[in-house]
């Protein structure tokens, strides 16, 4: 039996004395490590905008690789695809800016006007089903349309200070948000711009303090990771585009309208899981409900129908086929994440679960010396 040398029982003391001190001091560090990681957002925020932004960039390079072929039209190469890549995100934002909102802001002025009408239908509704005096008293208050738009005037009225403290308040924040974006943009275009240098200097630093083993390690579960979290995003735009596309499609035959603008909003909110499809069927009936009750209703369905279809087969296989994960453990890995943490947690869950599952799968190649070990689905 071999007993722990000197050396040994002083780093395991040290060990056991950090251990102690990190339980003991929890509540401090924890405070410390919110204050960093706030402090970090800006950087935080500029390395997944540059990660993003790299898919596109990526390929416009590869693109542009032929006809930049000489030394002085190479240095132009990467610029260009970034400003490229920037652009088609601008006019993607200025679409929905331009087209949507408009559309929506007249679907609420209509649905403003619409109020009376739809609470007197709901009187009505009651009325047949004998419900009328539960309800009486609170629809007519609803009915009065001017009086509610006197009561909130005059509440605005009342409260001007707290109003302009909140303003003042709620101004502060978007410039400080706004300021953290554009210093999060300009970081993502110096990371965009040198990310070989800084990859080799990172490189460097963990091959002199860790090791070549680590640093080959670290490379290859990197790029192990680099190629699952880009085919997810590019996954679930293919995945978002169907949805948008079936979405319009689907309208036209049901004959509702706005088919293109809602077609468009569902496909792009589509991209966001979970709170995304909400969002844009909630849209898409405010717009709808401006024009028809019915249609509206009618759309509800169809939406609702859609959101089962793409959460069920078509982000499955899509999102599955790009990132080479089976479809079984792309919705136990939305599942899992949804029960930790939410929207983040579920970002996060699809693409960290096919890297897992792309080195358990080399692991077990190599442990079995075979080629097509595949761990089981």
């Amino acid at each position: 039996m071999r007993y722990p040398n000197r050396e040994e029982l002083i780093r395991m003391g040290l060990a056991v004395f950090a251990v102690y001190l990190g339980i003991y001091y929890w509540g401090s560090i924890s405070r410390m490590l919110s204050l960093l990681l706030v402090a970090l957002t800006p950087v935080l925020m500029g390395c997944v905008i540059a990660y993003v932004f790299n898919v596109p960039m990526s390929f416009f390079e590869q693109v542009l690789t032929p006809v930049t072929s000489s030394p002085r039209l190479a240095k132009a190469r990467r610029p260009l695809s970034l400003l490229v890549s920037a652009a088609i995100g601008f006019l993607a934002a200025a679409f929905l800016l331009r087209f949507i909102m408009p559309e929506l802001m007249q679907s609420m002025r209509m649905m403003s006007q619409k109020v009376p009408q739809v609470v007197e239908v709901v009187r009505q509704l009651f009325r047949d089903f004998d419900l009328e005096v539960m309800v009486d008293e609170q629809l007519n208050q609803l009915s009065d349309w001017d009086k509610i738009q006197m009561q909130v005037s005059s509440y605005l009225m009342s409260g001007a200070g707290d109003v302009m403290g909140s303003v003042v308040t709620g101004v502060t924040s978007v410039l400080s948000s706004t300021f953290e974006v554009l210093l999060s943009a300009i970081l993502a275009i110096y990371i965009l711009m040198s990310k070989e240098r800084l990859g080799a200097q990172l490189g460097s630093l963990v091959k002199t303090y860790c090791g070549p083993e680590v640093l080959d390690r670290a490379i290859y579960v990197g790029r192990v990771m680099d190629h699952s979290f880009s085919s997810f995003i590019i996954g679930r735009c293919i995945s978002s585009l169907i949805v948008g596309i079936i979405c319009t499609v689907g309208m036209l035959l049901f004959r509702l309208p706005y088919a293109m603008t809602i077609g468009t909003v569902v496909g792009v909110t589509n991209i966001v899981p979970v709170v995304g499809p909400f969002v844009g069927g909630i849209i898409g009936t405010l717009l709808i409900f401006s024009t028809s009750t019915i249609d509206a209703l009618v759309f509800v369905v169809f939406v609702l129908v859609l959101q089962q279809l793409d959460a069920n087969v078509i982000f499955p296989r899509v999102v599955g086929s790009s990132t080479g994960l089976p479809g079984i453990w792309v919705l136990a890995a939305v599942a899992v994440g949804g029960g930790l943490g939410g929207i983040p947690f579920i970002l996060l869950s699809v693409p960290v679960a096919a890297s897992a599952y792309q080195l358990i799968s080399d692991d077990l190649r190599r442990r079995h010396g075979e080629e097509d070990v595949q761990p089981q689905a």
